[in-house]
């Protein structure tokens, strides 16, 4: 099987399915035909769709036609894995599933161990034994290290991967893993016979991290205040008050000195939050703001909030 994909988090069904067009829009090789997904649903039950052609939109079909999309896409543990058309029935066998957990993984993954039991089923028969997934997913393939296979195990708030020693030794290899705010969710992707080779697990995982992260509370942020004038030549930071409101901002990028006009960095990508005499965090976004030489006469009132991420 050609890619693999698993997350968790709120709407992790959706998140590994953006994942898959990713790569049907980007990738060639031999992908867009049969594919299986799994989900947990709210009720622990396994939401399942799967084809032998037709890649993403014919699993999202499949889904329709029975009234699931909007349950599998809000599932908190999702999975897939999918490759070219027309492979060995049951296409249940390439991602065991069940309440404790989901199996995905690329290359063979349904392939018997030496004790005659497909890997994929093995980590789920441990994940159901209680087992965490990286634990899970080491022993099996410490067993198996020739077998042709790498494997993504997913859990309510874990997951882990690996591929085989085997698998570990072709130079077409992908893979990515996300951890998205401190463990709140997360995504792995492995792949294999896809170009490009190079970046295509991070684009995949990129594509799921945006839809994590949609679907997450959304983060603190604070107001940029028109006519505050920031101190240059000072390392980047941003002060707020106990009620969250900016008091003062410095910056070390010597081109706002002689800047004017309207610009994003006033507030840098990646700034230190500090309040009550302490570092509380970084910036993750920028405002868009009218600057004449370090004094910020105007904010866009379409972009006037800085989010910003607690530290720990």
């Amino acid at each position: 099987m050609t890619v693999g994909v698993a997350a968790f988090g709120a709407d992790a069904g959706a998140a590994v399915l953006a994942a898959l067009g990713a790569v049907e829009a980007v990738g060639a090789g031999d992908i867009g035909g049969f594919a299986v997904f799994a989900a947990l649903g709210a009720d622990g039950l396994v939401i399942g769709a799967e084809t032998q052609r037709g890649g993403l939109a014919a699993l999202r079909r499949d889904l329709e036609s029975r009234g699931l999309v909007a349950s599998a896409e809000a599932a908190a543990v999702a999975a897939l894995i999918s490759s070219g058309p027309d492979r060995p029935e049951p296409l249940a066998q390439f991602l065991p599933a069940s309440g404790a957990g989901l199996v995905t993984g690329h290359r063979l993954p349904n392939t018997p161990g030496v004790d005659g039991v497909p890997l994929n089923a093995a980590v789920l028969s441990r994940l159901e034994a209680g087992e965490a997934p990286s634990d899970a997913v080491t022993a099996v393939l410490a067993a198996n290290p020739e077998v042709d296979a790498g494997l993504i195990a997913v859990v309510p708030g874990r997951l882990a991967f690996a591929d085989s020693r085997r698998v570990g030794r072709r130079n077409d290899r992908g893979e990515a893993c996300l951890e998205i705010r401190g463990g709140a969710a997360g995504v792995a992707v492995l792949h294999n016979s896809i170009r490009p080779h190079e970046g295509l697990a991070t684009l995949a995982a990129g594509a799921a991290r945006l839809v994590l992260e949609a679907a997450l509370p959304p983060l603190p942020s604070f107001r940029v205040p028109a006519g505050i004038t920031i101190a240059l030549g000072e390392a980047d930071g941003v002060w707020l008050d106990r009620n969250g409101a900016v008091e003062r901002i410095a910056s070390g990028n010597p081109g706002l000195a002689r800047y004017t006009g309207w610009t994003s960095s006033a507030v840098y990508l990646g700034t230190p939050v500090l309040q009550d005499g302490r570092a509380v965090g970084v910036t993750v976004a920028e405002a868009r703001c009218r600057l004449d030489r370090g004094r910020i006469l105007e904010v866009d009132p379409a972009r006037p909030a800085v989010a910003w991420r607690p530290a720990g």
